[in-house]
């Protein structure tokens, strides 16, 4: 397996999870006297629904504290939440299914990005076709080439075996790098590393800003193959384990609660400058024309952060994993879904 040396922050995450864990640094969810509610976020735009649930007091309403924690890809998220390090994981259907079949018990409570979040970016010189228009000739273009991935086994790299299988190819014809976050993946990209990566905002917006690379896949909107455009509805959620919900019901239900007051806030186009002001305040780009990117991102994502889990999705998502024989059999994506779920 090709590695780069990104992966050193992955790694550097595994033991900043390890060290939290081994201090007894628990959440306050899992703990009947304590409110406190550690959510995982993202660099870039992030987990603005709780972003904003945080910063407006959408959360304090609902008796819980939000305490947002970067954690760079959903796999990483997934293994915090169940090593006790966050109470919440923003992670991938693909990343929840396969702790389940590993007999983790994991619910999603709420959405935090309905859309399909993963984007292609490659770089400029290689003149990779627009994917939306033609995956099959992009995915052609991009055999045998070094694809950056967030994390080995991410949902990114599971759907773009899913691409390589719909256009006739096979997921072994590419080179898979972990990359990390935007931020790392588009240095990665950059100091060519890598030849494209499969990514989320803010990648797209940094090359449709800098014009430093291109983007060339948005699954939001990509029309083909279908299995990826039907994903839509509940491409990453929110995760939580049927402890916490068992222990700490009224905890999930004000999570669910103030992130349907964030959706209200942010799909009003008369708040998205405080919107842009709060995801400034979580995290800022270092680089030229990092404010631009910023805003960029935000206005392409807003479609996305609403709070509604789709069902549907998620039996597709589901359905593409055992196509892909990434599970052995059909699974049921009602045991991963709390009940009282938007």
């Amino acid at each position: 397996m090709e590695r780069s040396p990104v992966v050193r922050e992955e790694r550097e995450m595994r033991k900043l999870l390890a060290a939290a864990f081994a201090a007894g640094l628990t959440v306050g969810a899992a703990n009947a006297q304590e409110t406190t509610v550690r959510i995982q976020d993202y660099p870039g735009v992030g987990n603005m629904l709780m972003r904003i649930a945080a910063t407006k007091g959408f959360c304090e309403k609902h008796g819980v504290k939000c305490q947002l924690q970067m954690i760079p890809s959903g796999p990483l998220g997934v293994q915090a939440l169940l090593a006790k390090s966050v109470d919440v994981a923003f992670a991938p259907p693909e990343v929840a299914i396969n702790a389940s079949l590993k007999g983790s018990a994991v619910k999603g409570v709420v959405s935090g990005a309905q859309l399909n979040v993963f984007q292609i970016v490659a770089r400029n010189e290689l003149k990779i076709p627009d994917g939306e228009k033609n995956y099959k000739a992009m995915m052609a273009a991009l055999k045998g080439m070094k694809i950056g991935v967030p994390a080995r086994g991410s949902g990114a790299e599971l759907q773009f075996a899913l691409l390589a299988e719909k256009a006739g190819l096979k997921p072994g014809d590419y080179t898979y790098v972990a990359v990390g976050a935007p931020n790392t993946s588009f240095g990665a990209l950059s100091s060519k590393q890598i030849d494209a990566s499969v990514t989320f905002e803010p990648s797209a917006s940094i090359c449709d800003v800098t014009k430093a690379c291109a983007t060339v896949y948005r699954g939001a909107f990509a029309p083909e193959p279908k299995e990826v455009f039907n994903t839509n509805g509940a491409s990453s959620d929110m995760w939580v384990t049927q402890e916490t919900i068992d222990k700490s019901p009224k905890v999930v239900d004000g999570l669910i609660a103030a992130a349907k007051e964030a959706e209200a806030f942010i799909q009003n186009p008369a708040n998205f400058a405080e919107a842009l002001k709060i995801a400034k305040s979580y995290f800022e780009f270092k680089m030229p024309q990092g404010d631009e990117v910023m805003e960029t991102s935000l206005k392409a994502a807003i479609p996305a952060y609403k709070a509604g889990i789709s069902r549907e999705a998620l039996k597709q998502i589901a359905a593409n994993m055992l196509t892909m024989n990434q599970i052995s059999a059909p699974f049921d994506t009602s045991k991963i879904v709390y009940d009282k779920a938007p």
